[in-house]
């Protein structure tokens, strides 16, 4: 095979290599509500996705689920690449106050309030309150408080949490629907590792998706900007751009 021939195919199969990447990522991102991380650079990385560094979830406006969620989890799993180290403990710290958004920023309704079950649940980890004014709240080990879980022996990482938002009548209340958010960073047990940039988790109560988005936006141009990560795509371009130098 001549060079030039040579020099064609490994450009074309570094070509579909970043096709696929970008294709899995996008793919990825597509009704998966999970908080993904893992350990970078001395540092847990959020991975972030196409909206920058913000997570949506939903309350219910009906049935048994009504302002209840689960979603988005927390998850470092060995199946997508990740993984943390082994029985490795992973609280958050919420850095905000609660936010609400209703066509713009307003005074939560009802005094509303979003309130979080830890793992385990209380009385051994007690529930974390997040309202109009309760400012920064550190997570601990010992004792153990805004605990998400720990790691499986092989590092593999999944905990969901449960999520209300108070108070909660025996059906809707209109007078309620907004878009309520917060923002937290994760921490870890595992010895030099650092806490992670800030992000945001907002939840739909009531909105139609146009005008929840528009709050998802307004709350993540909040968020500051992050610190540390860097993307994939941007580590494949960086390698594509080494091999041209290379080349060349």
């Amino acid at each position: 095979m001549s060079i030039d021939k040579l020099n064609v195919w490994v450009r074309s199969i570094c070509t579909c290599a970043v096709v696929i990447a970008m294709s899995g990522i996008a793919y990825a991102g597509e009704g998966h509500t999970d908080v993904e991380f893992a350990y970078e650079d001395g540092k847990i990385a959020v991975e972030f996705g196409d909206e920058g560094p913000v997570f949506e979830g939903d309350f219910p406006t009906e049935g048994i689920d009504l302002q209840y969620t689960s979603e988005p989890g927390f998850a470092s799993e060995l199946e997508e690449g990740m993984g943390i180290g082994a029985e490795d403990q992973i609280i958050y710290n919420v850095v905000s106050d609660l936010m609400y958004w209703n066509e713009g920023f307003q005074a939560a309704p009802n005094n509303a309030e979003i309130r979080i079950i830890n793992r385990p649940p209380a009385p051994l980890v007690p529930d974390t309150i997040i309202g109009a004014a309760t400012g920064d709240q550190d997570g601990s080990f010992d004792p153990a408080v805004n605990r998400i879980g720990n790691a499986e022996l092989d590092g593999d990482f999944h905990s969901d949490l449960d999520i209300f938002l108070d108070p909660k009548g025996e059906s809707a209340d209109p007078s309620m629907y907004g878009a309520y958010g917060f923002m937290i960073t994760l921490g870890t047990d595992a010895e030099g590792i650092a806490d992670s940039d800030p992000f945001a988790m907002v939840f739909n109560y009531g909105l139609d998706e146009e005008t929840f988005e528009e709050g998802v936006e307004a709350m993540a141009n909040l968020v500051p900007e992050p610190t540390g990560s860097v993307s994939i795509l941007l580590a494949l371009a960086s390698g594509l751009a080494c091999f041209r130098r290379r080349k060349g």
